[in-house]
């Protein structure tokens, strides 16, 4: 398990995803996508809920420079953009924890989590620009309808890092928790998460997906008539409260 880049473990209903590159801040290669893939495809019947999370100082640095060099090409950037799309459309919810870098390539794969928790000490920014890069792992798309169009255009065009206090501010991360409390406050919301309905939070996220981009009037009759409704669990957890 040592050797692995991406580890993935099963806490009761929670698919932990670990990142495991901490001698490189968890930068990006595609071996981690091949790895991530693959955990992806197995077990996932099973989730209730996934939680992302780096091993290490920091979540993820960004795309390895070195492996991109050395191994552009159309096919595995197509492929790794297949990967963070198949976190962000997951039929469980996903959430993210984030310590230290979360840069560029990071960001965008942290983008396709439902959830973000941030520390503190994170530190978000895009530097695409910088490295004379153009996003192709969904960040024009995903950045802006997170925080707003014109906050994004300014992280995107500055490159700048905001930190986790920040990050919760504008909307990026949707809670802010001390450093050492992280993991814990992560694992914390996703248990609150496994109280509640799986089959609840999986039709929720499924019309959340399917209505994505749809005008209002559109999307309210698209879940009158497509909602699955009460479920076989609603009278049993009824008469719990009532106790």
């Amino acid at each position: 398990m040592d050797g692995e880049n991406v580890i993935c473990e099963i806490d009761d209903g929670v698919h932990v995803l670990s990142l495991n590159r901490p001698e490189k801040l968890n930068a990006l290669n595609f071996a981690m996508f091949r790895q991530l893939d693959r955990h992806l495809n197995e077990s996932l019947d099973s989730a209730a809920c996934v939680l992302l999370r780096a091993n290490g100082r920091s979540f993820c640095a960004g795309h390895d420079l070195d492996d991109l060099a050395a191994n552009e090409s159309y096919e595995a950037e197509r492929f790794a953009n297949a990967v963070v799309e198949k976190i962000a459309t997951l039929p469980v919810p996903v959430v993210a924890a984030v310590q230290g870098h979360c840069m560029t390539g990071g960001l965008e794969l942290v983008l396709a989590a439902d959830v973000i928790i941030a520390a503190e000490g994170a530190h978000f920014a895009d530097t695409h620009s910088k490295w004379d890069l153009v996003p192709i792992w969904g960040l024009t798309q995903r950045l802006p309808r997170r925080i707003g169009a014109y906050k994004a255009k300014e992280l995107m065009f500055t490159g700048r890092k905001c930190d986790g206090a920040e990050a919760e501010r504008i909307g990026l991360a949707n809670l802010c928790v001390p450093d050492n409390e992280l993991d814990a406050c992560a694992r914390e919301f996703c248990a609150g998460i496994l109280k509640n309905s799986a089959r609840s939070n999986r039709a929720i996220k499924k019309l959340l997906l399917d209505t994505d981009g749809m005008p209002l009037k559109q999307g309210l009759a698209w879940e009158l008539h497509r909602s699955e409704g009460h479920g076989p669990e609603f009278l049993e957890r009824l008469a719990t409260m009532r106790k």
